[in-house]
């Protein structure tokens, strides 16, 4: 009896920290907030509404910022777009290497 009981405990366990979050069924964007979406988490039923939470987009993915400039979304919030390319080029020098 108790090593069944053991095995049921290990066995809740074992679904409690398996159990991952449910992918979206529909992603709400959210227009003033181009970096975040609702996240719909199950359907529509009869007297049933469904779980809604917020997340953000993927670092990196375009927006724009003041509806004119653009932007790329990071933790949320859409920020000027960084260019690499520019300290690629950058050589430095002795003098700089010891500052």
């Amino acid at each position: 009896m108790r090593l069944s009981c053991i095995f049921c405990f290990l066995a809740i366990c074992l679904f409690a920290y398996a159990y991952d979050e449910p992918a979206c069924t529909r992603k709400w964007p959210i227009p003033p907030f181009q970096c975040l979406y609702l996240c719909q988490h199950e359907a529509w039923r009869f007297l049933k509404i469904p779980r809604f939470t917020v997340e953000q987009k993927a670092n990196g993915t375009h927006c724009r910022r003041f509806v004119i400039f653009k932007g790329e979304c990071y933790n949320g919030r859409c920020v000027r777009p960084t260019d690499l390319s520019i300290a690629a080029d950058m050589t430095i020098t002795p003098e700089d290497a010891s500052a």
